[in-house]
């Protein structure tokens, strides 16, 4: 497991490492629980630390396969790629060329930083992202390095 998770009535975040093949089956199955304990969709909250790897082949073609499954369940689906200046912002826009055409409209955001979340959920999301991003940051989830991300053998 390459991923740290909170959770919380109708929200889940996830801080990515160096994602495996199995974690995006996971990730979805616990989506899937916080969605039928909440009787409808969750905020989804999804953080990539600079200097995280991208996903192996295989750990990529599984979570493309859950995406649309996971986007399902989600009233809003946010991904913080962080980092600064012009190749982070680039990438940002690229993900978010990406994403936004293909699934439905007001779906998904892409933010510099966990503090940007708060500013782009609804007002019926807003008390259970407001308790997700506290319990995520309760947690160390928020700010950092992720200490997931194993070294590369040479």
């Amino acid at each position: 497991m390459s991923y740290q998770l909170a959770q919380t009535r109708g929200a889940v975040f996830v801080l990515w490492g160096d994602p495996e093949p199995a974690d995006g089956p996971q990730v979805l199955k616990v989506v899937q629980k916080v969605a039928a304990e909440n009787g409808g969709k969750v905020t989804y909250v999804t953080r990539v630390p600079p200097g995280a790897p991208s996903p192996s082949p295989a750990a990529r073609k599984t979570l493309n396969k859950t995406l649309p499954e996971l986007t399902a369940l989600c009233s809003s689906y946010h991904v913080v790629l962080e980092g600064e200046g012009f190749l982070a912002a680039f990438k940002r826009g690229v993900i978010l060329s990406f994403l936004q055409p293909v699934w439905k409209p007001r779906l998904f955001y892409v933010h510099a930083t966990c503090g940007d979340v708060l500013r782009q959920v609804t007002t019926a999301e807003l008390a259970n992202a407001s308790a997700l991003m506290r319990t995520a940051e309760a947690a160390g989830l928020t700010k950092g390095t992720v200490s997931l991300v194993a070294p590369k053998v040479a």
